[in-house]
This record gives C-alpha cells, structure tokens and sequence, in this order.
C-alpha cells in the first residue's frame, strides 16, 4: 500500500511582521508531519517548524532556507548566517549552550574553510575546516588582547530576535522532543532518570509552577511567556547550577530559577548501579 503525503495549502493573506526581518508580505502555509513553513512564495521571508532541522527564521525559497536566516536546532544551538537550498552554506556563526561560538565559513550545514572558535574562557583558535572537521591549525590565541585578536575581532554578540508567541511554543515542544530523545538514548545506555516524588520531570514542571512568585505584571514582557530552565540532580538528590536557557525576558527568566532552586530532594539517577549527576530541563509557562 502507497503512503501518501498530503501538503496543505492555505490562502494568501497579508500580515505585517514585527520581527528581525519585518515586513509586509503575503505567506503560504504547507505542513506535513513534523514539518511546517509560513511565509512567502516563491521566495521571501518565511518560517520553518521543523521537529528535524529546528525553527528557520528568514529567507526562503520555495519552502527552503535560501539566504540570511537565524536557526533555533533542536540541540540547542543557534545558526546565524547564510543558508543555499536548505542547508547553512556561507558565512555564519553557532552560539552553543556552553558558550562557545563558531564564526566564519559553512558548506552544507556543515565548518568549512576559515572559522574561529571562541571559548567561554576568552581563548580564540583560528582554524582551517573542511567537511566540518579541522584539517590545520592556524593560531591558538589564550584570553587577553594582542594584535592578532584585534585583527580578527571580539566573540560575536548574541543574536537577538523578537520571537513570537507561537515561536516560543514551539521551541518549548523542540526542547521537550529531544529531551525525550536524550533520556531514551540514555535508558539504552544503561541511565536510570532522577525521579522527582516518584514522578518524572512533568510532574516537576507542574510543581514548579505552582512555586513561581510572579514578577510585577508591567515589568514583564508579555510577548516572552515561555521560559526553559536547566538544572543538574546531583547524586544526592539535590538541584544544582539552574540556569535558564530559553527566555528572552530577563525579569521572568529570574522568577523560573527562583522557583527551581526551592525544588526538595529528587530520587538521583544511577547508571549501573552507581547515583550520578543528570542534567535536565523543565518548560515554565507564565499566565500573564
């Protein structure tokens, strides 16, 4: 029996975009399973929801990434540069989670020619890439200023974008995704989760909501609801090194710690037979 994919397509309409790219454009809407774009057709600003490749902010060529875009991966990291025909290719930069970033040339989504990596520590390592590995070595600069620094500039400043509500929705169902997809990986692996009152981390998610004290409302930003928060469950139960990793609002990103850090005692994660150190992430959702 042949599968069929349906592709929807909506009506043009207009909208006005108070994003990065803002404009006013007409958009297309197709979706099939695990893949969604909205924006114009054939070519011009657009999104992808992809559960896959991420949300792709952008431009677009015939539901493509093609052009400059920023690229909010499933893993975490965040893509800011030029796309061809779906994939990263040209100049960019990846900002990871641990703080580094790698900034220079990309060929289909993957390092290629000149990059430079920044460390969270200040080092600076000049290399040259190809098919996403480095093939030589150029210069390994350590923390501080030198004529060389000056020459190839300061570690590129965060992107930052408008998200919309609905951006931020989906990015809290990627992270819960692959979460998932770690703590199955892990399970293979031998990993036992932490257990939070004989629950998994849902059940502290709704715990945790119930201990957020709510910032002044007008201090807040409405438009910035979602906050993603990551801990480590030490081998003795207790929460360590919150931090949040998804939230545009500084006031509510303090308020979603805040309330993860008043966390009682988990049940630790072992790994055969042994209590271990997991880190994990909890969706906070404010009523505003």
């Amino acid at each position: 029996m042949k599968t069929i994919r349906m592709f929807l397509i909506l009506a043009i309409v207009s909208l006005s975009s108070s994003s990065l790219f803002a404009q006013d454009y007409t958009y297309m809407v197709m979706s099939r399973d695990g893949y969604r774009y909205e924006g114009e057709w054939p070519s011009g600003y657009g999104v992808l929801y992809s559960y896959q490749d991420g949300l792709v902010i952008g431009d677009f060529h015939k539901g493509k990434p093609h052009g400059k875009c920023v690229c909010y991966k499933p893993n975490g990291e965040v893509y800011w540069g030029e796309y061809k025909k779906g994939k990263a290719t040209g100049n960019g930069r990846i900002y990871r989670d641990n703080g580094i970033v790698v900034a220079g040339g990309y060929k289909n989504g993957k390092y290629h020619g000149l990059d430079t990596l920044y460390r969270a520590d200040g080092r600076m390592i000049v290399g040259k890439f190809r098919k996403g590995k480095m093939v030589a070595a150029i210069k390994d600069t350590p923390p501080g200023m030198d004529d060389y620094r000056l020459k190839i500039g300061d570690k590129p400043e965060y992107p930052r974008v408008d998200l919309r509500m609905r951006h931020e929705d989906f990015l809290k169902e990627l992270e819960l995704i692959w979460e998932e997809r770690n703590l199955a990986l892990a399970r293979k692996a031998g990993l036992i989760a932490p257990k939070f009152q004989g629950g998994d981390v849902d059940d502290f998610a709704l715990w945790v909501n119930s201990q957020v004290v709510y910032p002044i409302r007008d201090r807040a930003d409405r438009n910035s609801r979602t906050v993603i928060v990551e801990f480590v469950v030490l081998r003795d139960g207790t929460v360590s090194d919150a931090h949040a990793v998804f939230g545009s609002d500084p006031v509510l990103n303090e308020a979603a710690v805040a309330a993860v850090m008043k966390s009682p005692k988990w049940t630790p994660g072992e790994q055969n037979g042994q209590t271990r150190n997991v880190r994990m992430s909890v969706p906070i959702v404010f009523d505003l």
